[in-house]
């Protein structure tokens, strides 16, 4: 009864534990998504949790919303990409950050100033903010900022992937910076701006995670990933992470051949291709025999005759 009992407290542990690792949870699936863990695709469900470096796919016109563990609301629309690049922390004097990395897409993300700090970065800058209400619009060469409470802060992209310059964007602006424009901002937010919006983005975002405290929800494996889906990937700002974490997908020969044919692309995995590809074919072809080297025994020598005759003559 003790042993079981201590078992159940042990279960209970671990679980919490579990759970306090969590970077957040699926709380809304309206269509079609799935998930990125590792090099595996998982088929989202609402009530999944989110880990670290997790890559939420939404399918056309797909809604998905993530209630991260810090406190932050995110809602996205499909066809979209969000890389949970930090969850973000409430450890420590101040928290850390959390960071969603979204290459196109509509998302509009809630903040509660007793929550930790978000920051959404796109391909042509990247919005953070402690206490806003905002939906960012990203597209190939320009990201959208419309601030409707709060306010945010607007970061040029820098070299080498970091930050540039800053720019305050206060409630009710609408900011922009495109690939052919610097930043500015306006009063209002655009009619081609509103006209694009995601309907249900004119309401509050709801938040529902406390109907997912105590139920956990297992996801069911899908497939690996392909090279097709992470070629964009292996040569966006998060290469290096995808270089490593993708590795593994290498002893696929459907994987590993469009990558055989870009080697220089990938200088990451030389050292590990080339090696396997002279071992697959010394192994296909097996090593010929070489001649033998060693020569005919020759034929013995005529022995000289030791005796002589007395007398120092010879018999003939």
């Amino acid at each position: 009864m003790k042993t079981t009992w201590l078992a159940g407290c042990f279960f209970s542990l671990a679980s919490a534990l579990c759970y306090g690792a969590d970077a957040g949870v699926v709380t809304i699936l309206d269509g079609n998504a799935r998930i990125l863990r590792g090099a595996t695709w998982y088929k989202v469900v609402e009530g999944a949790r989110l880990q670290d470096g997790d890559l939420i796919e939404a399918s056309d016109r797909a809604q998905v919303q993530l209630e991260l563990a810090t406190g932050p609301i995110v809602n996205f629309v499909g066809p979209a990409a969000l890389l949970t690049v930090t969850p973000g922390s409430r450890e420590g004097g101040k928290p850390a950050p959390a960071e969603l990395y979204l290459p196109q897409g509509w998302l509009k993300l809630a903040v509660k100033p007793a929550g930790a700090t978000l920051r959404v970065r796109t391909g042509f800058g990247a919005l953070s903010s402690a206490d806003a209400v905002a939906v960012v619009h990203a597209a190939n060469d320009v990201i959208e900022v419309f601030v409707e409470t709060g306010n945010a802060r607007m970061y040029d992209p820098g070299k080498s992937g970091g930050d540039g310059a800053a720019h305050d964007v206060p409630s009710g602006d609408f900011a922009l910076r495109a690939a052919d424009r610097p930043f500015a901002t306006a009063g209002a937010a655009p009619q081609k701006f509103v006209a694009g919006l995601p309907r249900h983005f004119r309401d509050p975002l709801p938040s529902r995670a406390a109907q997912y405290q105590v139920v956990r929800v297992q996801l069911a494996a899908d497939r690996p990933i392909s090279y097709a889906e992470a070629e964009p990937w292996l040569t966006g700002p998060y290469r290096r992470t995808f270089i490593k974490r993708l590795q593994p997908r290498l002893t696929d020969p459907e994987f590993r051949a469009p990558v055989m044919a870009k080697l220089q692309a990938y200088p990451e995995w030389q050292a590990v291709l080339v090696p396997a590809e002279t071992a697959s074919k010394d192994k296909a072809e097996p090593p010929k025999a070489e001649p033998s080297k060693t020569e005919p025994p020759k034929a013995p020598e005529k022995a000289e005759p030791k005796f002589r005759w007395p007398f120092g003559g010879d018999k003939k």
